[in-house]
């Protein structure tokens, strides 16, 4: 059924394709007498020039060269720019024919070079250019470049990474604790706005990775190929409803690789270990990579835990419980974890307008957790009840997963923003649990396997309408005195005015297999079978107009139908189906691109992981244990923001207001409590309402940044069939970070951080405030190829408390850990080879953000 639906929708994409292509033919008719004076009839074919600049003197690089492209005939600016820290540049997409290439740079003597290109050769490559200094102008000449660390969009606060001062970090975990807005534990969880239901992509791309385990997923990045990172906080249409605290959307530096380059990189310390390997290769037009990695613990963290829980059934008339039930355990814990992950990439540029994009990527990992506790339980009314003993408690995780993912990307020639996408995905997890609890000789073992595949198909169109700005880029050229100057060039037709339309097919098929054993007895065996087929649509608009106000709007359609089964009957079938129409809508007043205003609106869907539907009963002892709930519905959450941003050069802030209201929340709530065991299910609370404001403030000086955040917000919840009638009552929530760094020297860095976090809030009661402090120093080999680092986690602190605290009608509870955490690590980096790098046209398109992300810790 499913590759029937592709078929059809195929088919509907070839008559969507020939109507558009039949409106730009209307739409260039004008055009085409205008420019066939003078370009030949191969002008729609285009290549690449590119090339280096040395100073003649010693043959260095010269960064900052200005490039001017010309055409020969005309004199007709075409494009222009400046070289990179290795003198290279490169013009992409230039249509063949003779062109002139004017070479300057400040203190040098001007050179011009005649080159041609065919359609046979389109690429032009110039290694040899040297410019001869001007003695009359080297002594009137400085320098000074500015790059923007924060950008401000009309939906979104960029962070350009790559333009950042330190060099400390090492994936990107340690980058999204820069990003403002956001706050990231010592575990790699990261949250916006209190929440951690955060969709993460790369390059506009999400996966069943970021689906299991988040702080595994990001670690598999490494922080020198990210490029930025951009936090939405009012997603569009465009983007899958999930999210209801927004979007996380990391770009990575898409380069064409011309050579070869290999990195290694390893960190040894009292905590953990990790280890990657990064190998890259490429050739014009094609591309190839591969990346593999182990990370661990080593050894594994041993602490202790105490856990008390208290119910009754009946209170006196001054609500005193009357003879309740006390059940205390105490004990020994011990966690530690291994894993690995992986990844290929390969890209093809067929020519300007077609691209091709693929990779594969898995991951795994073991994560056992084994508790050695006392037990004392005093029954309320029968001391003959009431007992006391030990038990032994062994669980074991092991995931995996796999994905391969392809895209095709179509441009046009009449207009560089015109783009088609057609992407497809197939992904899978496997995942088996194991549990084993010693008590008085008795042995019980559960076993828990699931299987999930997941197909995806997915097709976006981006059509730019309206006036394009009369044409024009501006380029830089620097005068006799060092200071930046405007060119302007005119360019192919682009707009700043755009309309995207899309459609999504996913097909989820989910097995899990579970059983109960005790003393080698099968006591239950079932198999749940569970597939969900989610459709979607959107149409979204951004249009700018004069004054700096912008406006963005669309509408998103998702239908979901979704069936279970157990194939021993255990349960009866079930079928939902649903459907959400998810508005959005931005508008924005731009004072300049690091300043801006903005109110926005979006309702946003989120719907419920494996985890909270799987049935099987997941024993952390023989007292305590949480199933899932195949019936529950999506949360949905609608959300007003009003914000500020201002991004200078040295002073950056925003401030944002937001209130958010959420149906059917998705919550671990306990109801049940037989024989002292306590039964958790995930269930849909009523409503949840939150009223909040961030705050983030940086200062950015030559050698020193600084940068800190703040937010605020209050929870309260009702449901009146759980017996909250009433809305609770609001419990302010806060965290804060701060942060800096500081280079040394040119090859000394600093950096330290701080973070706190306090409890989060359920309807029942709240989890464990969190804090962290670390302090490293780096060291940057002066070749620039490698570097040594050390660093300290809490060195104020030995040990973390965690404590969460349950409070319902007819129970307490509280559960408090001790873990050591303070923690010594030493990372080394090296690098061989040798690449020539370039921006990459296609990117993946595929976005898998429609359902809960289950926030695993994985390294610490």
């Amino acid at each position: 059924m499913f590759f029937r639906i592709i078929i059809v929708l195929i088919k509907v994409l070839v008559v969507i394709f020939f109507t558009t292509n039949l409106i730009a033919q209307d739409n260039n008719k004008q055009d085409t007498y205008l420019e066939s004076k003078y370009y030949n009839k191969d002008s729609n074919y285009k290549g690449n020039i590119s090339g280096k600049v040395r100073s003649s003197l010693n043959k260095k690089n010269l960064e900052f060269a200005t490039i001017t492209l010309k055409r020969l005939n005309t004199n007709e600016i075409i494009e222009g720019t400046i070289t990179d820290s290795k003198g290279k540049f490169i013009f992409k997409n230039i249509s063949v024919g003779k062109y002139k290439i004017i070479f300057s740079y400040i203190g040098f003597k001007e050179k011009e070079v005649n080159i041609e290109t065919s359609k046979k050769k389109p690429d032009f490559r110039l290694n040899k250019i040297l410019l001869e200094q001007d003695s009359e102008l080297l002594s009137e000449i400085t320098i000074e470049e500015e790059k923007a660390i924060y950008e401000s969009k009309i939906d979104k606060i960029v962070y350009n990474a790559e333009n950042d001062l330190n060099e400390s970090e090492n994936d990107a975990t340690d980058v999204l604790r820069k990003a403002p807005l956001l706050s990231v534990d010592l575990e790699g969880n990261v949250s916006l706005r209190g929440s951690k239901n955060i969709r993460f992509l790369v390059n506009g791309k999400a996966s069943s990775f970021f689906t299991s385990d988040i702080a595994t997923a990001l670690q598999m990045i490494p922080a020198n190929e990210i490029k930025s990172v951009e936090v939405i906080t009012s997603p569009g249409a465009k983007y899958d409803g999930e999210g209801d605290a927004g979007i996380v959307n990391i770009i990575t530096k898409k380069t064409i690789i011309d050579g070869y380059n290999a990195t290694i990189n390893a960190m040894a310390g009292t905590k953990s270990v990790r280890s990657n390997l990064d190998m890259k290769l490429g050739k014009g037009r094609f591309g190839f990579s591969a990346r593999a990695g182990t990370f661990g613990s080593w050894p594994g963290r041993i602490g202790t835990h105490m856990y008390e829980r208290v119910d009754w059934e009946n209170k006196d008339s001054y609500g005193n419980p009357i003879n309740p039930n006390i059940l205390k355990q105490e004990g020994i814990t011990e966690n530690y974890f291994q894993g690995y992950r992986g990844s290929v990439n390969a890209f093809y540029d067929i020519n300007a307008y077609n691209s091709f994009n693929s990779s594969f990527r898995f991951g795994g990992r073991t994560k056992p957790n084994n508790i050695n506790d006392s037990i004392q339980y005093n029954h309320g009314l029968y001391d003959s009840l009431s007992y006391s003993g030990n038990y032994i408690s062994e669980k074991t995780d092991r995931t995996l997963n796999m994905e391969w993912t392809t895209d095709y990307t179509k441009k046009f020639s009449d207009n560089e923003e015109r783009e088609l996408i057609i992407a497809l995905q197939l992904g899978g997890d496997i995942n088996n649990g194991n549990t084993y609890i010693v008590e008085e000789n008795n042995i019980l073992f559960n076993q828990n396997d699931e299987k999930v595949i997941e197909e995806t198909f997915q097709i976006d169109y981006t059509h730019p309408f309206g006036n394009s700005n009369n044409n024009i880029r501006n380029t830089k050229n620097i005068n006799q005195r060092g200071r930046r100057t405007k060119r302007d060039g005119k360019k192919k037709s682009s707009s700043t005015n755009k309309i995207d339309i899309g459609i999504k097919i996913i097909n989820r098929d989910r097995e899990m297999v579970y059983s109960n054993q005790e003393n080698n007895i099968y006591t239950l065996s079932e198999e749940f079978i569970y597939n969900q087929l989610v459709t979607a649509s959107y149409i979204s608009s951004q249009i700018l107009l004069p004054y700096g106000l912008g406006l963005k709007g669309g509408l998103r359609y998702e239908q979901t139908k979704s069936s279970g089964e157990w194939n021993n009957n255990s349960i009866n079938p079930f079928e939902n189906n649903y459907s959400n129409i998810l508005p959005s809508a931005v508008i924005s007043k731009s004072f300049s691109p690091m300043r801006s205003i903005k109110f926005s609106y979006n309702k946003r869907i989120r719907r419920p992981s494996v985890k909270q539907i799987n049935t099987n009963e997941n024993k952390q002892d023989n007292r305590n244990l949480t199933t899932g709930n195949p019936n529950l519905k999506p949360t949905i959450t609608e959300q007003y923001e009003f914000a500020i941003n201002s991004f200078g050069r040295i002073l950056q802030g925003s401030c944002q207001l937001y209130y958010k209201h959420s149906s059917n929340v998705i919550e671990s709530f306990l109801d049940t409590i037989i024989n002292e065991v306590s039964i958790s299910r995930y269930k849909n609370i009523g409503e949840s309402k939150q009223l909040g404001t961030n705050l983030f403030g940086s200062i950015n000086l030559k050698k020193l940044s600084l940068r800190a955040s703040f937010d605020i917000y209050n929870y309260s919840g009702k449901d009146a069939s759980l017996g909250y009638s009433e809305w609770t009552k609001p419990v302010l929530l806060y965290s804060y970070f701060v942060g800096g760094s500081y280079n040394i020297t040119n090859y000394w860095k600093a950096e330290t951080f701080g973070f706190f976090r306090s409890p989060n809030q359920t309807i029942q009661g709240s989890n464990t405030s969190w804090s962290m402090m670390s302090i490293g120093i780096k060291k940057i080999f002066k070749n620039k190829r490698g570097s040594i680092g050390l660093r300290i986690i809490e060195p104020f602190n030995k040990n973390k408390e965690f404590i969460s605290d349950l409070d319902g009608e007819f129970f307490t509870q509280t559960n408090t850990s001790i873990m050591p955490f303070r923690s010594f690590g030493i990372s080394f980096k090296y690098t061989i080879g040798k690449l020539n790098f370039r921006e990459k046209n296609s990117k993946t398109k595929i976005n898998n953000d429609d359902i809960i992300e289950e926030n695993n810790s994985s390294e610490y």
